[in-house]
């Protein structure tokens, strides 16, 4: 039986979250979507309240969340400031991947630790220039050198870089063995040979600051977060991370801008008519549109964090599709709280504007929509998802037409 129903101290949590990001989160996100300035004074709140350390378990002195708790502590961060959202999505995505893989290292105990007591912010390296979001394709190469490994490479659309204290990056071991052909580096930002190309100059998420990172480094071995080679069996403990928080962040938005245009349609009033726009059936019918989007991948959100919890072999699928309401969620209502608020909506002195911007982050980050629909077909069809190959199939087994 699927139960979505939040525990009171689940509850708790999010409300933490919600009144952080409306008092401190909210009044910053017009200044910092302007310049495009990294949001550091949201980071320093959201440490001060101990939400950076949401997914760091208890025994390295975090809270030790469930990704319930946390995706909707994303969604209600990413409401108020979608870059803010989107940097504390990733920083807990990579905090996630290295708690998988710290029992037995030192240096990973440590930045648990350091993320808890000194607000240690993780950044999540993946994206390549070649490659983009395939994360089991890396250029990155990382080569035993002694006692050291040696990283050579480029990550592109990097969240955080350039303010980040940790680089969480992942590279080809050298191995021809599928399963140990992955390495998971975790690497100090004053590291001699990391350098930060800044190139962030974005339509939305503008403070994300997902600049390029250069790497041409040597690191210690103790680095390689569950050993060299052995970063594949701990990508299946953070994937989850990664779908649902960007899932949550395209929640996020979508309230942000459905909660703007129910405010305007309310307000609002004809000077002919002396009634607001809300009296008019066809405003309520686009009200309707967005408060069924919003409502159906908030459920959507819910439903994959508990299929992750429950039946982690059947998550990749509800992940897949979370994603892809939440992301068309924030493009449709985006667009439709436009419509019903005219020109007040286009207005940049107006928050709406910022969050139709914003929209279009969720779209192009991580498996783009098109790449969701595909894997989402195939899966439907009982195709393999990682292949573009149908097999043939035995007539004698179809069902009769």
């Amino acid at each position: 039986m699927v139960d979505l129903a939040l525990s009171p101290d689940q509850q708790a949590v999010v409300d933490e979250a919600r009144e952080i990001a409306r008092r401190c989160l909210a009044p910053r996100a017009t200044e910092h979507d302007r310049t495009g300035a990294f949001p550091a004074e949201n980071i320093s709140d959201l440490h001060a309240a101990g939400l950076l350390g949401l997914l760091v378990p208890e025994e390295y002195g975090g809270r030790g969340a469930d990704l319930t708790t946390w995706a909707l502590v994303v969604a209600e961060l990413a409401e108020a400031c979608g870059s803010t959202g989107l940097i504390f999505a990733m920083h807990s995505g990579a905090v996630r991947l290295v708690a998988a893989g710290a029992a037995g290292s030192p240096f990973a105990e440590r930045v648990l630790r350091e993320v808890v007591t000194e607000g240690k912010l993780l950044a999540w390296g993946f994206s390549e220039p070649g490659t983009g979001a395939q994360l089991l394709a890396p250029q990155l190469t990382a080569f035993p050198d002694g006692d050291q490994l040696h990283l050579s490479g480029t990550k592109a659309f990097c969240t955080a870089a350039g303010h980040a204290d940790y680089y969480l990056v992942n590279a080809d071991s050298g191995e021809q063995d599928f399963l140990t052909g992955q390495t998971m580096a975790l690497v100090p930002a004053d590291t001699v040979g990391l350098s930060v190309k800044e190139v962030w100059d974005a339509l939305g998420m503008r403070a994300n600051c997902a600049n390029t990172l250069l790497l041409d480094c040597r690191i210690p071995v103790g680095n390689a977060i569950g050993g060299p080679g052995g970063g594949l069996l701990l990508l299946s403990q953070a994937l989850p991370a990664l779908f649902l928080g960007l899932s949550a962040a395209s929640l996020g938005v979508a309230r942000a801008a459905r909660a703007f245009a129910d405010a305007h349609v309310l307000r609002r009033t004809l000077a002919n008519t002396g009634q607001p726009l809300a009296a008019f059936q066809g405003v309520r019918l686009h009200t309707a549109d967005m408060a069924v989007s919003v409502k159906v991948a908030h459920l959507m959100l819910l439903h994959a964090a508990w299929v992750v919890d429950t039946d982690p072999a059947q998550a990749i699928p509800a992940l897949n599709m979370a994603k892809y309401v939440a992301n068309r969620a924030a493009l449709d209502v985006a667009d439709t709280a436009m419509l019903v608020t005219g020109g007040r909506g286009y207005l940049r002195s107006n928050p709406l504007e910022r969050h139709y911007r914003d929209a279009r982050a969720g779209a192009v980050m991580g498996s783009n929509l098109d790449v969701l629909r595909d894997l989402i077909g195939k899966t439907a069809l009982g195709l393999d998802p990682f292949s573009d190959t149908v097999p043939e199939r035995d007539p004698a087994q179809e069902p009769a037409s």
